[in-house]
């Protein structure tokens, strides 16, 4: 189907293939990796004929339609988003023309001509029928909203879009195109996690071939056939998925490392001997021809190890137990609600995920949470210490084009100097000669990666990452993977990438329809409990938890009688096992130890402990105040005393600010008292 054969191809002193052989077969779905720099993009075009090789060939057999869809696309502008994914479909709007125009001439043809056009007619006809003709507009919207437009978007002019979405109108119009072959450069990087899941849906049904680069290592043990790897030793075509090539790929290497070993024993023994008797006349004839056996030994070369990035986020500033609150926001655009009465609450150690359809407030919830964006009604806090930084969906964007990086690494930095600076951004793979660049000429993963570099120099203990693995390679990803699971501090994210959500979340946050579900355990748990239907309860709304919380409270019995225990009570098991597996009760000296230490840690924390209680009971007393005047203020009737009112309004603004500091001294004893503890226990 496609043949490649001695391609040769060099950019300067940069040879990316020498020699390059290559065949892919009918039905081969071909995941195309490697390391970023080896000319994975290259060959594509290659094969594509948008780049020439400087040597060898490309045989494409006869009657082979190829699409391709670039990482960047031309900026689309004065069609409408229907219209332009409706040109992938311009060989069945030909067919339908024609239908059209045999029906106009029937209309009007002699009894002579009827018969032949006639006959014209249902074939062309039965062709359209076939093509999937009567059904066009239907399959237009069907792969529109399978990546992610609504019906309000399909007359919108592409030239409003921005660059990710104008990428998904292009994806839409290849798809429908349905080519032999599709070709694919990072088709999940404009996407969102819904979106990905369609496409990977509607790629498995698709009959063609497809040839596809990506780093999403889900999205390729889902979809590949073959592996095939571009390195510094060619390409090797490994058979089945990713996990299968990683497989494959460490034997092979192991296997080659143990050749190149043994090789260079072997070696090293003919160099000694030649060195040993060359002078030797008796021995002179041994020793040329082991000098000869040198020279031509075919010298067994191993994979030169890439470069990749390698970082530790820094060990954050301890933040107060709860780190940020959502309280009855309600967030509109225009008149689409997105949030009517939110409560979210962000706890200290927290690394949750967002998830859920486009459009049901994702993005829109993480700017909320970073303060990014502005509500209609409602209240954000910032818990006690809490110090956040957040990376846009498009940070790259907020970089300043005109800067060199280093001096983009450097604003709003405080206490590193330029050499320690110019240190971290080695390690993302900046060099001397990098450093000095305008960030204007990077490529994607480059600003990406002057993007976290930026993060790392950001002393945060809450980060809020929209796609932040964006344009960074599997090696890249993997680095970032470590580096957030080792995090201490609370993270919230959204990503498409579900084997990097699953290596670093523990709590998957599903938003839909205004209202926030939150599942234990990562995206594959998530993925699981809610195909078995087990979806638990979203967090309430504020007006159901204000109703809940006036509720009346059931009466509780002033003494409640204790249920019969028959055998050892449980709090006298050790329900832990010994070290034979029997449950043992715990001895006298266990339970006075455990007695003493627990009136040391109550001696010893008692004043913070009062200040504690003290500091939250008068908290209490302001929302309950505070409850009442809003009530008061609720109320038509309050309105006609001018007075009141003004009198109401001065204490409600009061308490809000009496509320604050209340908080903060709250927040700080909590966090003192758990030191505390923490220390003697």
């Amino acid at each position: 189907m496609i043949h490649l054969e001695g391609i040769e191809k060099a950019y300067g002193p940069q040879v990316l293939f020498d020699g390059l052989d290559w065949q892919a077969r009918p039905g081969q779905r071909v995941g195309l990796v490697g390391p970023n720099g080896a000319g994975k993009t290259t060959l594509v075009r290659i094969i594509t004929g948008e780049v020439q090789p400087d040597g060898g060939s490309v045989r494409i057999a006869r009657g082979i339609t190829l699409g391709y869809l670039p990482q960047e696309v031309a900026t689309l502008a004065g069609t409408s988003v229907r219209d332009e994914a409706r040109r992938g479909l311009d060989h069945v709007l030909e067919v339908g023309e024609r239908v059209s125009e045999l029906e106009h001439a029937m209309a009007v043809a002699p009894a002579g001509a009827l018969d032949a056009l006639m006959a014209e007619y249902g074939v062309v006809q039965a062709r359209f029928e076939q093509l999937g003709g009567f059904k066009l507009e239907n399959r237009v919207e069907e792969v529109l909203q399978g990546l992610g437009f609504v019906a309000a978007d399909f007359d919108r002019d592409c030239g409003t879009l921005s660059g990710g979405w104008q990428m998904r109108v292009v994806l839409a119009r290849l798809l429908l195109q349905q080519p032999d072959v599709l070709l694919l450069d990072e088709p999940t990087n404009h996407l969102d996690l819904e979106s990905v899941v369609w496409l990977e849906s509607f790629l498995q049904s698709f009959s063609g071939s497809l040839i596809f680069i990506s780093h999403d290592r889900w999205f390729l043990n889902r979809l590949a056939t073959h592996i095939a790897e571009l390195g510094t030793g060619g390409l090797t075509v490994f058979t089945g998925n990713f996990d299968a090539y990683v497989e494959q790929a460490a034997q092979q290497r192991a296997l080659l490392a143990r050749r190149a070993h043994n090789q260079q024993r072997r070696i090293a023994e003919l160099e000694r001997f030649i060195e040993r008797f060359r002078a030797k006349a008796t021995k002179a004839k041994q020793a040329q021809s082991r000098v000869k056996a040198l020279g031509k030994m075919e010298r067994v070369e191993t994979e030169r190890v890439a470069r990749t990035i390698h970082f530790q986020l820094p060990e954050p500033q301890k933040s107060g137990r709860v780190v940020l609150t959502l309280e009855d926001v309600h967030k509109a655009y225009d008149a689409l609600s997105i949030y009517a009465g939110l409560d979210v609450e962000l706890l200290r150690g927290q690394v949750v995920a967002l998830v859920g359809p486009n459009g049901a407030g994702k993005s829109t919830l993480l700017k909320l949470l970073a303060g990014a964006t502005p509500y209609q009604k409602g209240r954000r806090e910032l818990g006690f210490q809490a110090r956040l930084y957040y990376f846009a969906q498009h940070q790259v964007e907020v970089l300043d084009q005109r800067r060199t990086v280093l001096d983009e690494a450097l604003v709003d930095i405080e206490g590193l100097s330029p050499t320690r600076v110019r240190s971290i951004l080695g390690s993302f793979l900046f060099d001397e000669s990098d450093v000095t660049k305008k960030v204007g000429v990077l490529s994607g993963g480059e600003k990406n990666r002057l993007a976290l570099v930026k993060m790392l120099l950001t002393p945060a203990n809450v980060l809020l990452l929209d796609e932040p693995t964006n344009h960074l390679d599997m090696a890249s990803r993997a680095v970032l993977e470590q580096a957030l699971a080792e995090y201490t501090g609370t993270v919230v994210l959204i990503s498409h990438d579900r084997h990097f959500i699953d290596a670093v979340v523990d709590e998957v946050w599903e938003v839909r329809d205004g209202r926030v579900t939150p599942f234990a355990g990562d995206y594959s748990d998530y993925e699981a409990r809610v195909a078995r239907g087990d979806r638990p309860e979203a967090l309430p709304l504020h007006h159901e938890r204000r109703r809940s919380r006036g509720a009346a409270r059931p009466q509780v019995a002033a003494t409640v009688p204790r249920p019969t225990v028959v055998g050892p009570r449980p709090e006298e098991v050790d329900w832990s096992g010994g070290e034979d597996g029997v449950r043992r009760r715990k001895s006298k000296d266990q339970k006075r130890n455990e007695a003493e230490n627990r009136k040391r840690l109550a001696d010893a924390t008692r004043g913070l402990r009062a200040e504690a209680t003290r500091a939250e009971q008068d908290v209490t007393a302001l929302e309950a105040e505070r409850s009442a005047l809003h009530a008061e203020q609720a109320d038509p009737a309050h309105y006609a005393l001018p007075g009141r009112v003004t009198e109401v309004a001065r204490r409600v603004a009061e308490i809000e600010g009496a509320l604050q500091a209340g908080y903060a001294r709250w927040e700080t004893a909590n966090l003192a008292l758990e030191e505390a503890e923490a220390a003697i226990g």
